[in-house]
């Protein structure tokens, strides 16, 4: 076999994150900057976001909003938008996106499946208690990009534990910036998910283009040759 261990990405990955939990994330998140003083309405805050969005991380995002519609509260705007984005509220059951179901079953046959995501970590855990999917994996590692982590680190505890060269390491995500690029740093190929609401992203460093490209599930096995 090519891999030997497979890293894959959570939202927008595993779980229509875009569709199903960022929209009142978003309206939650706005709401706390115009608490905090922002200087616009509801809706022109909401597009601001979906405009920065494809781009841009999230604190990036509510700085650039507060800094175009101004407020007395800057810090505050920003540390409670993100309070508030980064803690949706998780409805006790999610359902995979189609076809993730059916790739688990099939690749943790053959590989050693790694769950690796990023965010608030009560929040991703009641994610993947809501999707059912711990089973399916032999690790999972939730990073706090708050205080600066990043994938590359966990990826390079996977081959530490496996004992494999990165070449054997195939990291899977909708990421150029996070699961291309970090993948691509620790030397293992990447399967880049254009999905979601960061489909726009573009390439920042040479690490961020990947070895495949998918957008469904039912592509990742035979173009990735799994």
């Amino acid at each position: 076999m090519k891999y030997k261990s497979l890293a894959f990405d959570l939202d927008d990955t595993l779980l229509d994150t875009s569709g199903l939990l960022v929209p009142l994330a978003s309206q939650r998140a706005c709401e706390a900057m115009l608490a905090a003083g922002l200087r616009c309405t509801l809706d022109e805050c909401m597009r601001a976001r979906a405009e920065l969005a494809t781009e841009l991380s999230h604190t990036e995002i509510f700085t650039r909003i507060v800094n175009r519609f101004g407020t007395n509260q800057q810090g505050k705007a920003v540390h409670d938008a993100l309070e508030e984005f980064y803690n949706p509220q998780v409805p006790e059951t999610l359902p995979l996106m189609a076809g993730a179901l059916e790739n688990l079953k099939i690749l943790k046959q053959n590989y050693k499946l790694f769950l690796v995501t990023m965010g608030s970590i009560p929040s991703q855990e009641r994610k993947i208690k809501a999707l059912n999917i711990a089973p399916f994996f032999d690790g999972i590692y939730i990073l706090n990009g708050f205080i600066g982590e990043k994938k590359d680190s966990a990826f390079r505890e996977i081959l530490r534990t496996q004992g494999h060269d990165p070449k054997y390491l195939l990291s899977i995500g909708n990421r150029l910036s996070s699961e291309i690029r970090d993948g691509k740093r620790v030397g293992a190929d990447t399967c880049y998910f254009a999905y979601g609401e960061h489909v726009g992203e573009k390439p920042q460093c040479p690490e961020d283009h990947p070895d495949f490209t998918v957008s469904h599930h039912k592509d990742l096995i035979p173009t990735c040759g799994l």
